[in-house]
């Protein structure tokens, strides 16, 4: 019983630091994508590790994501937020391309 439950913690351990943690209070934060070439866009140099991948999900938590407005320019983040959240994963490519996802 003790290994399996090391085994898990290892294995959830392993998918939280493999995606890049972030601050849970403060949401992810990658900078401001207006600043980058693609814009809101994801391009393959900005999003290696998650490149080509159509489920975001393994990797950020709608809970934690547009939580603080970081582009600098006058948007309505509690709607963006919430937006995410009802929308789920279908709401991610509408602004953020498809990732490089067939």
């Amino acid at each position: 019983m003790k290994g399996l439950f090391l085994i898990i913690l290892f294995c959830s351990l392993a998918v939280v630091t493999s995606c890049g943690g972030s601050a849970f209070n403060e949401g992810e934060n990658f900078g401001n994508l207006l600043d980058t070439t693609g814009g809101l866009t994801l391009s393959q140099s900005e999003h290696e590790i998650g490149w080509g991948q159509a489920d975001c999900l393994p990797c950020h938590n709608l809970e934690n994501i547009h939580l603080v407005n970081r582009t600098g320019t006058a948007i309505d983040i509690v709607a963006i937020h919430n937006q995410a959240l009802s929308g789920g994963i279908a709401s991610c490519a509408s602004c953020h391309g498809n990732n490089g996802a067939p």
